[in-house]
């Protein structure tokens, strides 16, 4: 049995600690802050009052997760708590786009960025003619015979026109990503449609030979507006109940304000971690036998720097955004009706401030009173990083002045709150696959150290959990004699 360190109390480093714990191992987690949860995070407040008679029950980061990549549900499962997560309403089960000032429905079945319906597309009037009819185009276009990695930007022109990209694709990546389409990168991103082009030729070729087959895949993509909304689900109680589940098993050996300053070799074997507490700011020299940095990018390249400086400069040279949150509960008999959605998107040529509004009461049951309705708008991010100059207060006009516009509201909110993630969301520029098979072949040199965290492989929390499962298996795995 060893005794492994986990240093960081993220969504990654949770499940790391989780997976390695259920196989008989004695594992420490150490989070520099006084919490869990890295960038998910849930509060409950009360309208107009102390009481939590009829909470506001918000998520501070990600609301949900995707169950078609299976580990996360799949954990979910092994935890045994099936039965208290929901799945998303079926009311206002859209997406918007804004068009020339107003919201639009992003067209059925078009997916990220694959159209699957063409009389949806000929029928949107987010395309001018000339712009549906370079999306059938697409069926034509000869597939790119290099196979070099290229921007989201670059293949979805390439593939669907300039128009389609700056009006449905940039808004659609933006707001998952927080990125700049002209950076980020397709074989890191969306690999999907790699192979879509790949294999069949085109993503409309693909579609249709994805029809015949008629899974149920194919048919949440046919039907989707922006997103497969029948493959989400979310903890009744919020993401941070589901952490506080995660976390549970490990009782003491959760260290809470307590930062790893230093890792180093040991002269025996294994790992030295000099840890310092927040709180009285003792230090501490402690021995494992291995250990998982769960933690961004550059953070766990700072740890590794008197180590290894060509994988500690690998790891740091993968870049990060911010990006801020305006929570706004606002009146429902003030919305118009024709916007209840379950979230809007902005283009960058629409020049406005935020990148995506979600309005997550009307996503997930219990989130809020009949008469509320709950939205987060998203600013900031590697499109707009200016923004997040201004002060909370600023911020939190500017997206009352979005919603107000786009939703029709007129009341102030009966509750706000700005949260701000600082370097939070990793930036998969083109060239990230081979950035991170860089990492891993320096990191095989360092048998008992394991990296996990939303850096590499996908920023999902799905991906999160599979890099934790991936890790924990490393850590489990018998070490070549030296």
């Amino acid at each position: 049995m060893n005794r492994i360190a986990v240093v960081g109390a993220g969504i990654s480093g949770l499940a790391t600690a989780w997976y390695l714990s259920r196989s008989g191992h004695r594992v420490e987690v150490f989070e520099a802050q006084d919490r869990i949860g890295g960038v998910i995070d849930t509060i409950a407040v009360g309208i107009g009052s102390d009481s939590f008679a009829d909470p506001l029950l918000i998520e501070c980061g990600a609301d949900n997760f995707a169950t078609l990549m299976p580990d996360a549900w799949d954990l979910v499962r092994q935890m045994g708590l099936e039965s208290e997560f929901i799945t998303p309403k079926k009311d206002y089960r859209i997406a918007q786009v804004v068009c020339r000032g107003r919201l639009y429905p992003i067209p059925n079945g078009f997916s990220l960025m694959q159209p699957t319906r063409m009389g949806s597309i000929l029928a949107t009037p987010i395309l001018s003619l000339a712009g549906k009819f370079r999306v059938l185009k697409e069926a034509f276009v000869p597939p790119r015979p290099d196979g070099q990695d290229e921007s989201v930007e670059s293949f979805a022109i390439r593939r669907l026109g300039r128009e389609c990209f700056e009006r449905l694709v940039e808004p659609i990546v933006g707001g998952i990503f927080t990125a700049q389409a002209d950076k980020l990168s397709m074989q890191a991103a969306m690999p999907q449609f790699l192979r879509m082009e790949r294999e069949h030729g085109s993503l409309i070729r693909a579609a249709f030979a994805k029809r015949r087959q008629q899974t149920a895949e194919t048919r949440s993509a046919r039907e989707a507006s922006g997103a497969r909304y029948d493959q989400f689900t979310a903890p009744k109680l919020g993401m941070k109940w589901w952490l506080d589940k995660l976390a549970e098993p490990l009782e003491k050996s959760l260290h809470l304000s307590h930062r790893v300053e230093t890792l180093e070799r040991s002269q025996e074997s294994g790992w030295n971690l000099k840890v310092v507490s927040r709180v009285d700011k003792s230090s501490r020299i402690e021995r494992f036998d291995r250990v998982c940095l769960a933690l961004p990018g550059y953070a766990a390249g700072a740890l590794l720097k008197d180590i290894d400086a060509s994988l500690a400069s690998g790891l740091e040279s993968i870049p990060y955004a911010s990006s801020a949150i305006a929570v706004l509960a606002l009146k429902r008999d003030e919305i118009r009706p024709e916007a209840l959605c379950f979230g809007s998107i902005a283009p960058t040529i629409e020049k406005r401030n935020c990148l995506a509004v979600s309005l997550s009461s009307e996503k997930y049951a219990g989130r809020c009173p009949d008469d509320t309705v709950i939205m987060r708008a998203f600013m900031g991010g590697a499109v707009r990083p200016e923004l997040l100059e201004h002060s909370d207060e600023h911020l939190l006009e500017l997206a009352f002045a979005e919603v107000k516009a786009l939703f029709g509201v007129k009341t102030k909110p009966s509750y706000q709150r700005l949260v701000r993630w600082n370097r939070a969301m990793p930036q998969y520029h083109v060239g990230h696959v081979q950035r991170v098979a860089s990492i891993r072949e320096l990191m095989a040199r360092y048998p008992g150290l394991a990296l996990a965290g939303n850096a590499y492989d996908g920023v999902g929390i799905p991906q999160c959990i599979r890099s934790a499962k991936q890790a924990a298996s490393l850590l489990s795995t018998k070490l070549p004699s030296l």
